[in-house]
């Protein structure tokens, strides 16, 4: 099992939310995604645990992370669609393309967050 510190880099810093046709703006995986939760310091969450899972069209890692300014853990579900697109510069390179979602500690999909 991977420590902490580890568990900390398997997340993106950082996704990007679609703003329709106003483009896409940043936003920090580092914070509470419980809902009525305003945590976005780093130091009050705490990486758990990791689970993954792979088929032939995605991989899956779910992060299970415990905020301590609630008390209620959630899941970042880091989802990687493969076989998105063929490059246009190298005809052999596939592009793949991340996902991240919430889930609450029931597994209820808390929704979208962005991608990454």
């Amino acid at each position: 099992m991977a420590n902490k510190e580890d568990l900390w880099e398997e997340i993106p810093s950082y996704a990007f939310i679609s703003l329709a046709r106003r483009g896409m703006e940043k936003i920090s995986l580092e914070q509470c995604f419980i809902p009525d939760c305003d945590n976005e310091d780093p130091s009050l969450l705490e990486p758990l645990k990791s689970e993954e899972f792979e088929d032939d069209k995605k991989h899956i890692k779910d992060i299970h992370i415990k905020c301590k300014k609630c008390g209620k853990t959630f899941i970042l579900r880091l989802e990687t669609l493969k076989k998105v697109a063929k490059s246009t510069k190298n005809e052999d390179e596939i592009l793949s393309m991340g996902l991240v979602y919430a889930y609450d500690e029931n597994g209820k999909n808390l929704g979208h967050i962005g991608y990454f």
